[in-house]
């Protein structure tokens, strides 16, 4: 097989928080129209508590292992391991041989297909559901979709993994003759399903006539803080910087009864939203350990934390802060030990029955937002917070750097994660 006769499939995958309205579906545009397969997605899938058990793992171990390599700079970060994952889930779909052995292996996938895609499809539907804005409670909106060359045809029982499994269907546009209506398209898309936060994933330059097929991710989250802050008691104090500087930033300032650990040569506090199955947890290393802690930083040392969470009253000074992200994936992925889905040795035939697909780009972008309201960006059951009289509460001030996470605690799915390191 010749290299220039390869077809290029890009992954992009977008993640969003929000605090405003957000959309529910998507909608073709003159450059594009769905296909789908006739069957619809299993809304009942059986799944054993194991495989559910199984995908929160690997997605949380997953993102503590990818973290230091995208996140390791001076510079605030945000991503969302639950989108890259389920975005690969859609790709091994259409794999075989080393090509899905690799994957598998570097997104800590250890369930066999067969199980594999019922066990996301349970809990993207766990997550969406309990989350759907009832009673102010938190909405998450996950959406993921296929742009594929006009004439390119795909096999009807990848159709059908994804609609059954993802609710996903194609969208078919004109890459070889109108590669930038098609840009165009896919980032019109990806702003209607992250409420106009993401606006340009695919840059310019990004699809060309070598384009086949473009694979899309948007998981958003609209959240509320259980216990807002209070906006008149937002001061401006010293935030201690990575480097060694300081800055003045905007601080808020609650004394209420959080969930808070004492731990693993850091101190945790965590901050539930509305319902109480939301939750964000800040890890704040000791002073001047950060660098050294996030070298160690692994599911066991997180899981040190949660269990050592108890409810305490807690005198909480958080900085208000912005953190983005946008990373091209492929060389970071690569050191995670995927090459053939980059090479000419790439085999996803079982999308189009041929082995002359690969990847060309993974690209991945999001930022998180947050203020006395709760979290605003694009993307253990029965610890509860109150807000009210708390007799005796342990000074926290988060001022210095530090990791924060957003978690189902339900199923302990790490959705979104992040640093902030630099004002």
């Amino acid at each position: 097989m010749q290299t220039s006769s390869l077809r290029n499939l890009v992954v992009a995958l977008i993640c969003a928080f929000s605090l405003f309205t957000g959309c529910n579906g998507s909608s073709s545009s003159p450059t594009s129209s769905v296909v789908r397969s006739a069957l619809s997605r299993n809304t009942s899938p059986s799944v054993p508590d194991a495989d559910l058990a199984a995908v929160v793992s690997g997605n949380n171990q997953f993102a503590l292992n990818i973290f230091p390599l995208i996140g390791n700079d001076n510079t605030n970060s945000s991503f969302s391991p639950y989108s890259i994952t389920q975005a690969f889930a859609l790709l091994t779909a259409g794999a075989q041989g080393n090509t899905l052995t690799q994957i598998e292996l570097a997104l800590c996938f250890t369930l066999p297909q067969e199980r594999l895609n019922p066990a996301f499809n349970k809990l993207d539907l766990l997550i969406t559901q309990a989350n759907d804005g009832s009673n102010n409670r938190p909405i998450i909106h996950n959406a993921n979709a296929l742009w594929l060359q006009q004439d390119f045809s795909i096999l009807p029982t990848y159709l059908d993994t994804l609609a059954v499994n993802y609710g996903a269907g194609v969208h078919t546009v004109d890459f070889v003759t109108a590669w930038e209506p098609a840009r165009l398209a896919i980032n019109a898309w990806v702003a209607e399903q992250t409420n106009n936060k993401i606006l340009n994933l695919m840059p310019s330059g990004s699809v060309t006539t070598d384009t086949k097929l473009v694979l899309t991710n948007a998981v958003w989250l609209k959240a509320a803080w259980a216990a807002p802050f209070e906006p008149s008691a937002t001061s401006a104090e010293s935030f201690f910087n990575r480097d060694g500087s300081s800055a003045s930033v905007p601080f808020m300032h609650q004394i209420s009864a959080f969930p808070y650990a004492e731990t693993a040569g850091c101190r945790a506090v965590e901050l539930p939203y509305v319902g109480n199955d939301l939750a964000m947890l800040v890890v704040l290393p000791n002073p001047g350990s950060f660098d050294a802690f996030l070298g160690t930083f692994s599911p066991a040392v997180l899981g040190q934390i949660t269990t050592a969470l108890t409810l305490q009253g807690i005198e909480l000074n958080l900085p208000k802060f912005r953190a983005d992200g946008d990373f091209g994936l492929k060389e970071t992925l690569s050191a995670l030990g995927i090459s053939d889905a980059f090479s000419p040795n790439a085999d996803f035939s079982l999308i189009d029955g041929r082995h002359d697909l690969s990847v060309a780009s993974v690209e991945h972008k999001a930022f998180t937002v947050i203020d006395e309201n709760g979290t605003e960006a694009a993307a253990a059951t029965g610890i509860g917070a109150g807000g009210g009289y708390v007799s005796t509460s342990i000074p926290l001030a988060i001022d210095h750097p530090f990791l924060y996470l957003i978690r189902d605690r339900t199923t302990g799915l790490i959705l979104f994660m992040g640093k902030v390191v630099n004002f």
